[in-house]
């Protein structure tokens, strides 16, 4: 089992993480480059890859810097007055989602170098700049899907963790 989610993050290697997303608690990194296009016609750039984490994580920047999963919960840095009203789960409207597009606006060569399996399905991916993503599921809070890794090629790779193991 070890060997297959190996196989599926090798894939990662060599990947710039070009884009994060979010959906409440959710975060999406995205590595590499392609389109997709919606039943509609509209053309989204996504990742070649995406990871999604529904669990405890930190990125760890080279330059020291710890973003973490939990800033989702404070709101982000504004000038002047902030709005009275806010909404975490809104996309953008917290210091998680804002540090997040500065990290990857700010470096274009965060590419995966290596990525290894940790106890209870985390995992580790390091960076060719010294960055670090640790994924870390805490086993006391049971999930259905702690992480999942897929691909936006529609070649049909799909893996993920939870507390049954792997999905």
């Amino acid at each position: 089992m070890q060997q297959i989610i190996q196989q599926a993050f090798d894939r990662l290697i060599g990947q710039p993480l070009t884009k994060t997303t979010r959906t409440e608690t959710i975060q999406y990194f995205h590595f590499g480059h392609t389109h997709y296009t919606t039943p509609q016609g509209l053309v989204l750039d996504v990742g070649e890859m995406t990871l999604a984490v529904d669990c405890p994580w930190q990125l760890q920047h080279a330059e020291g810097y710890i973003i973490k999963h939990s800033e989702v919960y404070i709101r982000k840095r504004e000038e002047g007055l902030p709005n009275p009203v806010w909404n975490w789960k809104e996309p953008g409207s917290n210091m998680l989602d804002q540090r997040m597009m500065a990290l990857v606006n700010d470096n274009p060569n965060l590419i995966v170098e290596r990525v290894e399996q940790q106890d209870s399905w985390g995992l580790m991916l390091y960076f060719s700049d010294g960055t670090f993503l640790s994924v870390m599921p805490d086993p006391m809070s049971a999930a259905s899907e702690y992480w999942q890794l897929f691909s936006n090629t529609g070649d049909g790779l799909r893996i993920g963790a939870g507390e049954q193991g792997i999905i």
